[in-house]
Order: C-alpha cells, then structure tokens, then sequence
C-alpha cells in the first residue's frame, strides 16, 4: 500500500460536510492570503534577491554577491542612520506615558470626556503628510509659530528643520502627536477589561488611587503595555513619512535608515544597495522584537 502524505490524508479523513467548511474557511481569507503574497512575500523574497545584485531598476540586474553588503556595512552612513533610529526610539516611552495617561483620564468618568476621546483621536485619522506639512510651517525658523512665541518670551529659536539633532526631535513631535491617539484607544480598551472587582477590594483594603492604579491596574493591562512598547517601537525604527515630508531635504546621514533606503535607492539609483539596507533593517527589528518580547516574558 503506497503510504499517503500526511496532509492528503488529513484531507481525505474529512467528511464531505467538514471539507466545504474548509473550503469556504479558506475563500474568506483568500483576499487577505493573495494581499499578503503580493504584497508583503514576494516583495521581500525579491529585496532578499535584489540586495545581492547591481540594478538600476532599468537594466538587468548583475550579480555581485556579497559586494553590497560590504559597502553598506563598510561605510558611515548606514551606522550614523542606525544609531540615530535607535535615538528616536526615545519616541517610545514618551508616546506610552502620553497614550496612558490620555486612556486614564477619557476612562475616569467625568462629564463631557466623549468629546474629548473624539478630539484626541482626530490626528490618527488625519492623513500623515497632511499633519507632517502643517507642522513644517509650525516649525520654521524664521516665520513659523513655534520660534516666533519663543522669541516673543525672550528664548532663543532653534533650527528645527535644518540642523542635527533637531531634525530628529521636530519628526519625533510629529510622530508623538500623530500616534498618541491611537495607542490611548488600546488603552482604553484594556482599562475597560479590568476586573473592577479587583480595584474595589484594594480601595477596601485602605489602597489610594496610585495604590490601586499601582499594584492592580498595571499588572492587568501588562500584555496591552509589551503590545503597544513592541508596535511602537517598530514604527519608530521604520518611521519614514514624518521625516521625508517635515525636514526634508536635511542629509539622510542626519536622518534615520529608511530615509537612506529611499535615498539610496531613487537618487543614487542603486537599488541593489537599497535592497541590501533594507535586508540589514528587517534583521535588526526581527532581533529588537525578540528580545523584547523575551526581556517582557522574563519580567
């Protein structure tokens, strides 16, 4: 007897009523599976194949091995960018603090915080370049807002869209107040689901608000707290829209890694090197993640 693939046999043991639930399971998700093969497999498969290669992307690519990765990995730029992704990192801890603080006052059940829920949110849904561009003209150093009230108070301007490392704090001020908003409403739900029981019993027990809030509510919304550090940080580290669009125009060396891809790539017209930057980003976020995840899990 010719032995059965473990999977056709799988299939075969199905009844006929149980295969059309599998086969109606799998025509819902197909719309979701080909987005992901188009849009996410292949186009990774093929950086993967294109970091290794010579490509103006009107040619035929030439193979040059490990030739990328050794210029990419051999010169500055790549590790001043890097370093300067790992500084915008500090957008993290602040958007958290923000982002719980927002979720503990909409959640703390005072008159007129619907309102307030709703307005706080409003940036998430604000398209990127539109809030990036508005802040531009907030941040400009001889016209904008933001240097004309501090001249007005006696306080000395600063380049904001010129000059390292302002360039970094202009884009992490946008990012904070595009993605405060989205992050509170995670924090919001997670508030939501803890056990009021358990906050009762701690305020009998002579417990504070900060008592409560300390040895109740910060453990039950941990899971939440490691979801939102390890989103956060991976936008952080990928950030691109807030940095082309405020300060553009400031060397990518003074920027983070995804603007030097794009610079790399469309206009030094070496995608190959591109590739290869953005192959030696996804290995870092896939190492980040993990020991985040982990250092989280052994906490």
């Amino acid at each position: 007897m010719v032995r059965r693939f473990p999977l056709f046999a799988a299939w075969s043991d199905l009844s006929r009523e149980r295969r059309k639930e599998a086969i109606s399971g799998y025509l819902f998700i197909s719309p979701w599976l080909i987005g992901f093969i188009v849009f996410f497999l292949i186009p990774i498969i093929a950086s993967f194949i294109l970091s290794f290669t010579q490509w103006n992307i009107v040619g035929t690519p030439t193979w040059v091995g490990l030739d990328n990765y050794r210029r990419v990995l051999g010169g500055e730029r790549f590790w001043w960018c890097l370093l300067n992704s790992f500084i915008y990192l500090l957008v993290t801890p602040a958007i958290m603090v923000v982002s719980l603080v927002a979720a503990l006052t909409v959640t703390s059940g005072l008159k007129g915080l619907g309102k307030l829920r709703i307005l706080i949110f409003l940036p998430v849904i604000t398209p990127t370049i539109v809030a990036a561009a508005a802040w531009r003209a907030l941040f400009k150093e001889q016209a904008g807002y933001i240097n004309s009230t501090l001249n007005a108070v006696g306080l000395p301007g600063a380049p904001w869209l010129s000059s390292y490392p302002w360039v970094l704090v202009t884009a992490m001020i946008v990012t904070l107040w595009k993605g405060f908003g989205y992050f509170m409403m995670i924090f919001v739900a997670a508030l939501m689901a803890v056990p009021r029981e358990l906050e009762e019993a701690a305020t009998i027990d002579g417990a504070g608000r900060l008592g409560v809030f300390r040895h109740v509510t910060l453990p039950a919304i941990r899971p939440v707290l490691v979801l939102v550090s390890v989103i956060s940080s991976i936008s952080a580290l990928k950030v691109f829209d807030e940095l082309f669009i405020t300060v553009r125009g400031t060397p990518a060396e003074n920027l983070t890694v995804v603007p030097l891809i794009f610079e790399t790539a469309f206009e030094d017209g070496s995608f190959g090197a591109a590739c290869a930057i953005g192959v030696c980003l996804f290995l870092i976020l896939l190492v980040f993640s993990t020991l985040q995840l982990k250092v989280s899990r052994d906490e």
